[in-house]
């Protein structure tokens, strides 16, 4: 019994080498018989596996909005697989972006839809916006024919290709391929340290690095390089990253100050950076990255909001980020293992954007809706764009941690945007004395010591900084008004007629401020009313001054000026919704859900017939009642304003 178990001992080990030779070679011919299978029928494994247990808030809201904009993406006719926009009737160059996170969505759900879109609005941009010279326009027909967008149509194509090149056939990976190296090609050719704002040179590193890792070209890295060292170069002491607009070593506002926009930094150059530094492993970039991220979290406020009304591109500030960004998702789960506050603040805000998503498309800003404004289609193809990015990167929903904002923090200054910011008891706010003018490319934002924002633990925004003057400084990415109601500015602000000409505190780039602190907290700013090009009002009456005073329970302004016909101009965020009234004591009230605003003024004439009425300014999207105070004899006016739960 024993010699014939050895026998059978002895057969299989002689039978195991074929049959190992065979399971390799099955191994061997289903790995690459897997390669050259359409694209139709696999999923990568790895993928698929990782993606299985990611069903957060970034998963469910990515699909919502995905099949919102399956609905308006056109299935006949010349535009054929573009994504129409119903605000501006035609459909938005930059649309292509759509091809990631729609690959994205097919991985995690295999609904083939998906799939289908991400193929149609790429042939789409291939049709109307590719150019030859391997750049893409911003806009299709001769509507904007910009091109440095085209780092950002490298980005969306190569990071296709990078997470889900195993969804493409293989001939639509040398398609695409080929379409990626042309695209290179461009941006070593056209993208200068120059060519446009800071974000272009950024990204265009972040694009050519994407491009080396994929085609291995190593002109792309040597390019990538150079112009990462050239953003590193854009970092103020506080850790702000600046170039949006002026730029150069020596380019600063007489003040000495650089062009800072929030949203921008956060949902792109930050983004695109960090995005780099994980591509090439670069660690002093990733960690000038972190430390910037952690300074711009100050400027995120506690419903993941951003604070932004002083900013330089504040005319496409929606209040949780900017227009035509892609979300600040992406780039904080980059680098959401350096920091826990990163991946809160990224579910503060996408949180924010889901409120603000209406029929599956997200508004440009919180009233839009509410006022039957057509919805730009441009919001939400490029914040699935983000949400992609998070999702590839594991993002996971954080558990609570405490963000900047949070706690009351006294006073931060930014002398580097000349700025200050207020967090006193449940009051958080900013107050803003830049230079930097309104300009053919750049403008709107207010100066003069403007109120840029007043928040309220209870109530939200109370008070916003809009443009000065709605101009649409980037037409086929600002929404038109249709009525005087919605240019009127929500900035508060003393504000004088004379001769026709509108004078104002928030022309004014000389203005100067101080402040003091203890329990209380007070700015107090000396300028000079000034009209929308800089001028001084004529006559020795030009002089003004505000004092902004915070504490616990209350916000007051008081202004001081002698020049004749001047009043205060200080519109209170009101939906149409929300229920404002008149009170017996001379008081206005505005209910919001559990809590009141209540405000005080030193002049109540015409409050009784306004309760009704509904100003608004599309930047940053708010409704508002536009509250007036005329000046005493002694050329004094107050306002204070107090919530009550």
């Amino acid at each position: 019994m024993e010699r014939n178990k050895n026998k059978k001992v002895i057969y299989f080990r002689k039978l195991s080498l074929p049959l190992a030779l065979l399971a390799c070679f099955l191994f061997l011919f289903q790995f690459l018989f897997a390669q050259t299978l359409p694209a139709d029928n696999q999923i990568g494994a790895k993928q698929k596996s990782r993606h299985k247990q990611n069903t957060s808030l970034y998963q469910t809201q990515l699909k919502i909005w995905c099949d919102a904009l399956l609905k308006i993406q056109l299935q006949k006719g010349q535009d054929e697989g573009g994504i129409f926009c119903e605000s501006h009737g035609f459909v938005h160059g930059r649309c292509g972006d759509a091809v990631y996170p729609l690959l994205t969505l097919f991985k995690l759900t295999h609904e083939e839809k998906y799939r289908t879109a991400a193929r149609k609005v790429y042939r789409w941009s291939e049709e109307h916006v590719s150019q030859p010279d391997g750049s893409w326009l911003n806009e299709a027909g001769g509507k904007n024919n910009w091109k440095g967008i085209t780092c950002f149509s490298v980005l969306a194509i190569g990071e296709a290709l990078r997470h889900h090149s195993d969804l493409l056939t293989k001939k639509e990976n040398e398609e695409w391929r080929e379409r990626l190296r042309k695209g290179a090609d461009f941006i070593l050719i056209y993208q200068t340290f120059e060519t446009g704002d800071i974000n272009y040179p950024v990204s265009a590193a972040a694009a050519l690095a994407l491009c080396y890792k994929i085609l291995g070209d190593e002109r792309y890295l040597v390019r990538a390089k150079a112009l990462a060292d050239f953003g590193l170069q854009h970092f103020t002491e506080n850790a702000l990253i600046w170039g949006e607009g002026v730029r150069g070593p020596n380019d600063t506002t007489p003040k000495g100050l650089r062009p800072i926009d929030v949203p921008y930094n956060m949902e792109e150059s930050l983004a695109n950076f960090a995005l780099y530094g994980t591509l090439m492993g670069d660690e002093k970039v990733l960690a000038t990255v972190a430390a910037s991220y952690i300074s711009h979290l100050n400027w995120v406020l506690p419903d993941g909001s951003m604070d932004a009304g002083w900013c330089s591109r504040q005319y496409k500030w929606t209040y949780y980020g900017s227009a035509t960004s892609d979300g600040p998702a992406g780039g904080l789960a980059l680098m959401q293992k350096r920091d826990l506050r990163f991946g809160e603040a990224a579910l503060r805000n996408l949180k924010l954007r889901v409120a603000l998503t209406h029929d599956g498309l997200l508004h440009g800003g919180p009233r839009l809706f509410e006022r039957g404004v057509p919805v730009c289609s441009h919001h939400t193809f490029t914040s699935i764009k983000g949400l992609a990015t998070a999702i590839d990167e594991g993002i996971q929903n954080t558990a609570d941690v405490s963000l900047p904002n949070d706690k009351a923090f006294g006073l931060r200054e930014w002398p580097e945007a000349s700025v200050t910011q207020i967090g006193v008891g449940p009051w958080r706010a900013s107050v803003t004395t830049n230079d930097i003018a309104s300009s053919p490319k750049r403008g709107g934002h207010p100066m003069g010591g403007s109120l840029a924002m007043l928040w309220h633990n209870e109530t939200g925004p109370i008070a916003v900084a809009s443009m000065s003057d709605y101009k649409l400084y980037e037409g086929s990415n600002m929404q038109k008004p249709v009525s005087d109601s919605a240019l009127f500015s929500l900035t508060p602000r003393i504000e004088v007629i004379s001769n026709g000409i509108r004078y104002s505190n928030v022309y004014d780039g000389e203005a100067k401020s101080r402040s003091f602190s203890g329990d209380s907290v007070q700015l107090i700013v000396q300028g000079h009313l000034r009209d929308s090009n800089g001028n001084v009002l004529p006559g020795a009456n030009a002089s003004f001054q505000l004092t902004y005073t915070f504490t616990a329970n209350s916000f007051q302004m008081a202004i001081y000026t002698v020049a004749a016909g001047a009043r205060l101009l200080f519109p209170i965020v009101a939906a149409s919704s929300e229920r404002v009234t008149y009170k017996a004591d001379s008081t206005l009230a505005v209910q919001k859900n559990a809590s009141r605003i209540k405000i005080f003024g030193s002049d109540k004439r015409g409050w009784e017939s306004i309760t009704n009425t509904r100003v608004f300014n599309f930047v940053p999207g708010f409704e508002a009642v536009p509250v007036q105070i005329m000046l005493d004899k002694n050329g004094k006016g107050l306002i204070r304003i107090e919530v009550i739960k």
